[in-house]
């Protein structure tokens, strides 16, 4: 079994090394003057959790909406490749990219606040699942948009409204809809992971609150690599 995308995608990204120093410091420089500050862990943990998707959903749909416009996609489903394994591929290795140019930044955050190992451990479970959320859902705004301005509205819109329905910008009162809704959102126990490394109370329980939101995520990459023809031929004209 060959993976072309995913193999391209770390080639890429070890041949534009400016680019990938840059994708690491840039979110340091964001994310240092709040951690070592004496913003509140509500705060903090919200700017961290919004920087953290927009960055993994910005660099998912862009690329892809590139790509598109160029018939790279295409040209591979042509030669043969599954349309929704090139996808997945794509989603997976921009994730993996992520997890890794994100990874001084939260390193950063636990040394500042001072996370306990238990608090660390969660935080770097729910991390790699929010970015692979963020990318997946960058890859649903690539599909529709039909340009890179679009992709970029698409992205920030979605991605702002699942984080809302998620929590990190409100908390909803116990028994409501929004509660409810709240615990189906993968970005969800990232909020909570980091306002528990912050210093704040966390509201996540046992592990198997995890459940629902690991079940959405799953549910959006097989319905991603299902109707991975559409993201493949999808035109921008």
């Amino acid at each position: 079994m060959t993976l072309p995308i995913w193999k391209s995608e770390w080639i890429v990204a070890r041949r534009r090394k400016r680019l990938l120093v840059l994708n690491v410091v840039i979110p340091l420089t964001l994310v240092a003057p709040i951690a070592f500050s004496a913003a509140p862990s509500a705060h903090a943990a919200a700017v961290f959790t919004v920087l953290f998707v927009l960055f993994g959903t910005f660099g998912s749909s862009i690329p892809l909406i590139r790509d598109g416009e160029s018939g790279l996609l295409a040209r591979y489903a042509l030669a043969g490749a599954h349309p929704g394994g090139l996808i997945l591929q794509r989603v997976l290795a921009s994730a993996a990219l992520d997890i890794l140019e994100l990874t001084p930044s939260i390193a950063l955050i636990v040394v500042a606040r001072g996370a306990s190992p238990a608090q660390v451990a969660m935080l770097l479970l729910t991390f790699g699942a929010a970015l692979l959320t963020a990318n997946l859902l960058g890859a649903w705004a690539a599909a529709v948009a039909r340009s890179v301005a679009e992709g970029a509205l698409f992205s920030v819109v979605s991605a702002l409204l699942l984080l809302h329905i998620g929590g990190t910008f409100r908390s909803p009162t116990p028994g409501t809809w929004g509660a409810a809704a709240e615990g189906w959102v993968p970005f969800h126990p990232l909020h909570d992971a980091l306002l528990a490394a912050t210093g704040g109370p966390s509201t996540i329980g046992p592990a198997s609150e995890l459940l629902l939101p690991g079940l959405m995520l799953l549910g959006g990459l097989l319905v991603t690599g299902g109707l991975g023809r559409y993201f493949t031929v999808h035109s921008r004209a």
